[in-house]
């Protein structure tokens, strides 16, 4: 099993609380803190829970303690509880004028964009707060963890310049705050820049420094082990091990020896629940493949084994991709002994946890888009009220000025009689643009009940879009497993015969559709086998593997957006390959590229 380096989203960031909070708010936040260091997520909560029946608590007290309570629901998969929270988050951010409240709101809005997949809004509220922070001499680790929030989000583009970038700030503000756990969180940082740069590259500097500062992060929850974070250290520990079976260049019996004594060491903070229990599946996928290194296919099996009993030990559908993937290795390690019957055997059971995993997704999606819908409802009529707001305003700003010229008018008229006809004029004139004026604000309030009810409209179609999508992501995954099951009545009927070199053959062909590209090429070589050849036949230059890939999306007539997101690239990179795609193909400028696509494939 592959394994890559980590990314650690952690929740702690040791504020400095606004000055309007209580002490005991203060003690709380700093036990939360601790607790978080070592996976005591119950604890936490109970502690937290227990604060919030404080009476005396003010606006502040509660963000932060709602905050924190919203991270770590967040972290636990509780995705409705931790959008809850983050609404009351922000209902009290309005009621408080403290600079530090307001980022914490921000925060726990930003760290619960990052689980809807929303990058673009988790950048903004980010940058936001930190504008807000620059207005602070201090609160170094609030600074440093919304650049670590924005350095992890190019992460998952996998645009290392700007990674760097950002991990350099993270730099900057862990040493000024003097934290171990951000330092430590900093190295992990760089060494994942290091490893992207070294894959694009190959250039064995960028992977001398990716051990270099794994190494810094483990060296530096040896000194600091109180104040470090057990994640922090696992995952260090894991990419060490890892660095050891990828690149080291030693014997493998050195190489092992050295990885599993960060292995051992990885699993003393798991046996005593002070990290994330999914690294359990690093640590074994590694000794597995190492076992595999060595030609014992028997142990790396059983290794695979003990990791699907260690998920037995806990049913949480956050795992089931774990499982799905320990399953699927399991069948392949069967098909390498040639036991044909334990390979069908692990093949089913990685079909029935692919399908619970597909059905558990999909009710994770529709909370997801649920969220997403209320949360742009919010914005909406939050800009709404801010227009009437603004309109409100005007028109006090108005009547006050009708008052004012009324009442300097009635003192023209006490004094000097003879302008009292003037006076007279001036006055209906006024009360011309008055009813001017109210029919204007009629007017414009019946425009904004047109427009509310065209952006219902709009949200509703939006939202019968999202319905399509989710119908045509099921019948994809329907059409995935249909042909497992035929593929099994094949194996059946081949066991049948007695004849084991088709069944290998027929396993390696459907490994090679393990990858989510393979599975859309499968579908579309099903329903138009001709596909992929034409498009050769049709372009002018050779069409690569990722030439195929964009045509097989763009059929499927997936945004440019959707295919930005599915490749971790920009719009502007999708955009310039459809380009160079229509120049392949002899296409004009004008010429419509997924119109060109539809006519191959019908």
């Amino acid at each position: 099993m592959r394994i890559i380096l980590c990314i650690l989203f952690v929740l702690s960031v040791f504020p400095v609380l606004s000055q309007s909070t209580l002490q005991g708010t203060q003690s709380v936040i700093d036990q939360v803190e601790q607790m978080g260091l070592k996976n005591q997520d119950k604890e936490a909560i109970e502690l937290i829970d227990q604060a919030l029946k404080n009476p005396a608590n003010g606006p502040d007290d509660l963000i932060y303690l709602y905050s924190y309570k919203s991270g770590i629901a967040l972290e636990n998969d509780s995705l409705k509880l931790g959008n809850e929270l983050v609404d009351l988050c922000l209902d009290y951010a309005k009621q408080t004028s403290k600079p530090l409240s307001k980022v914490m709101a921000l925060r726990a809005k930003a760290y619960l964009n990052s689980y809807l997949n929303l990058t673009d809004q988790v950048i903004k509220d980010s940058k936001d707060a930190l504008k807000i922070l620059d207005e602070e001499k201090e609160a170094y680790n609030l600074k440093y963890y919304f650049n670590y929030l924005i350095y992890a989000t190019y992460s998952g583009w996998d645009e290392s310049d700007k990674m760097l970038h950002y991990i350099k700030e993270c730099e900057k503000f862990a040493k000024l705050s003097k934290n171990p756990n951000n330092i430590a969180k900093v190295h992990l940082g760089y060494a994942s820049v290091y490893l992207n740069q070294y894959r694009k590259n190959n250039q064995k500097n960028d992977l001398d420094s990716n051990f270099y500062h794994l190494n810094k992060a483990y060296q530096i929850f040896e000194q600091y082990p109180s104040e470090v974070s057990s994640n922090t250290f696992v995952v260090a520990c894991i990419n060490l091990a890892n660095y050891q079976l990828e690149f080291a260049n030693a014997p493998i019996q050195d190489r092992k020896a050295i990885a599993f004594k960060f292995l051992d060491s990885a699993e003393v903070e798991l046996k005593n629940d002070r990290a994330r229990f999914s690294r359990w599946i690093n640590i074994y996928g590694i000794r597995s493949d190492f076992a595999l290194k060595e030609g014992n296919v028997q142990l790396a099996e059983q290794y695979l084994i003990e990791a699907i009993s260690r998920l037995d030990s806990r049913k949480d559908n956050s795992l089931l991709r774990l499982e799905f993937s320990l399953y699927k290795h399991l069948a392949d390690l069967s098909e390498k002994k040639g036991d044909i019957n334990s390979a069908l055997n692990y093949q089913k059971k990685a079909e029935a946890v692919l399908k619970q995993n597909f059905d558990q997704q999909q009710i994770t999606n529709a909370q997801k888009l649920e969220i997403q819908y209320e949360t742009e409802k919010k914005d909406q009529q939050l800009k709404l009220l801010g227009e009437t707001a603004e309109l409100r305003k005007n028109q006090n700003y108005l009547y006050g000025g009708l008052a004012v010229l009324a009442m300097l008018g009635l003192a023209f008229m006490f004094r000097a009689y003879h302008f009292k006809l003037r006076y007279s004029i001036e006055r209906e004139k006024k009360l011309a643009k008055e009813k001017e004026d109210a029919e204007l604000n009629a007017e414009m309030r019946l425009k904004l009940e047109i427009e509310e009810q065209a952006r219902l409209k709009a949200e509703q179609e939006l939202l019968e879009l999202k319905h399509q999508q989710l119908q045509k992501e099921a019948l994809a995954n329907s059409l995935i497993i249909e042909h497992k099951n035929d593929m099994l009545k094949q194996i059946q009927s081949k066991l049948k015969d007695g004849d084991p070199r088709d069944i290998q053959k027929l396993l390696k062909e459907e490994t090679l559709l393990n990858a989510d590209f393979e599975d859309i090429k499968w579908q579309l070589q099903q329903l138009h086998p001709n596909f992929f050849s034409q498009l050769i036949e049709k372009s002018n230059q050779k069409l690569t593997a990722l030439d195929l890939k964009y045509c097989a999306y763009i059929y499927l007539q997936m945004s440019t957006k959707q295919i930005a997101q599915v490749l971790h690239v920009e719009a502007q990179s999708v955009r310039m390959f459809k380009y160079r795609l229509k120049q392949k193909f002899g296409l004009s400028k004008e010429s419509d590229l997924e119109s060109f696509l539809q006519e191959v494939g019908s």
